[in-house]
């Protein structure tokens, strides 16, 4: 398996329909990839990974690295981790989480934090498998955009709805 990042005006970028089908995955909210693609693979804080069964072959799992600097420390988040379907439970999710923590590693980030749907239950075991800690807080949201306003409201204690809860 390769895995790689995605540089703006890379000849092998993956077309929208080819991520927007993997992120249709993660969340139904409509994507704008014409949009925020450029704009991720430009941001010096991101980097996109890609994991692919050979250099030519789809795209069949990503994630997203987020690095910044705050006043306690370099951090590391990830977003977006999601694997085809049909490559889930073969160790792709895996090695992309894996690359993105030694990506992470060498920037300096003191750690690596990411937020996961309690439904997404192979997910979290990855996560715990990995080393990866559960840490007791809560997380809030506050919705600044019309369409990012549908995510779920749960009360603490409470679990959000399976889709859009991250």
């Amino acid at each position: 398996m390769i895995i790689e990042p995605l540089t703006p005006g890379s000849e092998d970028l993956p077309g929208e329909q080819e991520l927007g089908g993997l992120l249709a995955h993660l969340t139904s909210r409509s994507i704008n990839l014409q949009a925020s693609l450029p704009r991720t693979l430009s941001d010096p804080a991101c980097t996109v990974l890609v994991a692919r069964a050979t250099k030519d072959s789809p795209v069949i799992g990503m994630i997203t690295l987020v690095l910044y600097e705050v006043l306690t420390g370099m951090r590391a988040r990830i977003e977006d981790l999601v694997v085809a379907p049909e490559r889930r439970g073969s160790g792709v999710g895996a090695q992309l989480v894996e690359a993105a923590v030694s990506k992470a590693q060498a920037a300096g980030a003191e750690v690596v934090d990411l937020t996961s749907n309690p439904q997404r239950q192979a997910a979290n075991r990855l996560y715990l498998r990995l080393g990866f800690i559960h840490w007791p807080t809560n997380v809030y949201r506050l919705p600044l955009q019309p369409t990012t306003a549908k995510a779920s409201v749960a009360s603490p204690g409470e679990n959000p709805s399976p889709r859009n809860a991250g």
